[in-house]
């Protein structure tokens, strides 16, 4: 089986960790995989074919479609799997002279759906995002990790000045408008609490000083941008993570703070409801129903992270790399047919 994974984006989050991930152990199952991306990826795939074209460069450039065509129509591709929306519509418009099966990837939400609506097969990060597709070939497959066993933990109380005697939080992404980060600042105000807050972003400034106008600064730790071997020991080593997000499709920090065994906290988003309960679901936009959800948790700690146990089960069985590739094959299958 011949597959090409087509990537337009040309930034550093979920959706390019999610390719190069599902790229490489495509490959570890002897599959034949190809990866066409900007040339800044080349050193992630360093075990499969990478062909450097940029997409990024606008997806009505007459040129690069051309440049893209050629790169499809020679190959021989048995099946084109696009990855989000960019690279969909991109793909979709030379669609009526490609002769392989086209998969696309939704990890998004997103209004105009009408590249997804010609695709062969749908694949969704969550149910929730999917539910306004009205192409009748899609199936859910969650974002899968590579679980690892996780050395000197300790070290990034040091490293990132983490006091060892705080109640932890922990929150992760970029710090933009979605992620709603101002109102996990607001909820600090009377906790005895320590959060850290991991990522950059446009809004870096402007939260830095909300910390500092709501009389909280102390309590927040801004790590900027960090290893994500680190994002996982910073989150092993945390009580609570937290996300209060408008929008997600389905975050692979969620995924990895189950796997590590953190407890979650998080806005009715993507499908993590199915998955938390309503119990541990708050508000959109209330940081007073946040403090009093962080407060009660931190009192009946050792109940409420009881309470996981079932849900870290859940999630060992779940959210694995090779559980996400199985599924992935088993699509192809589905389409050659």
């Amino acid at each position: 089986m011949k597959v090409c994974q087509v990537l337009a984006g040309n930034e550093d989050g979920g959706l390019e960790k999610h390719t190069i991930e599902l790229a490489k152990q495509l490959a570890k199952k002897n599959i034949h995989v190809t990866v066409i991306a900007h040339n800044d990826f080349s050193k992630y795939f360093k075990d499969v074919n990478f062909i450097s074209l940029d997409l990024s460069k606008g997806r009505k450039n007459l040129f690069i479609l051309y440049k893209l065509f050629k790169i499809l129509n020679e190959n021989k591709f048995d099946i084109i799997h696009t990855q989000a929306n960019k690279a969909t519509d991109m793909v979709m418009k030379l669609k009526p002279f490609l002769k392989p099966k086209i998969v696309s990837t939704l990890h998004s939400y997103k209004k105009n759906l009408k590249s997804f609506e010609k695709s062969d097969l749908v694949i969704t990060v969550s149910n929730k995002i999917g539910e306004k597709l009205k192409n009748k070939n899609k199936k859910t497959i969650y974002n899968g990790i590579e679980y690892k066993e996780l050395n000197n933990i300790d070290e990034v109380y040091d490293k990132y000045e983490i006091p060892r005697d705080k109640f932890l939080i922990c929150a992760v992404g970029r710090l933009c408008n979605v992620k709603r980060f101002d109102i996990l600042i607001k909820s600090l105000k009377k906790l005895d609490v320590y959060c850290i807050l991991v990522g950059d972003g446009e809004n870096k400034k402007d939260l830095i000083k909300l910390a500092k106008d709501e009389k909280v600064y102390e309590k927040v730790k801004f790590t900027g941008n960090i290893e994500n071997e680190d994002v996982k020991r910073l989150l092993s080593v945390s009580n609570l993570f937290v996300i209060t997000s408008d929008k997600e499709g389905f975050p692979y920090v969620f995924v990895e703070s189950l796997l590590y065994k953190t407890p979650v906290i998080s806005t009715d988003v993507s499908d993590i409801k199915e998955i938390i309960t309503d119990n541990y679901i708050i508000d959109f936009d209330n940081p007073l129903t946040l403090n009093k959800r962080i407060h009660d948790f931190k009192n009946n700690y050792e109940k409420e992270t009881e309470s996981f146990n079932s849900i870290f089960t859940y999630a060992q069985n779940k959210f694995t790399i090779n559980n996400m590739i199985e599924e992935t094959l088993s699509v192809y299958k589905e389409v050659l047919k």
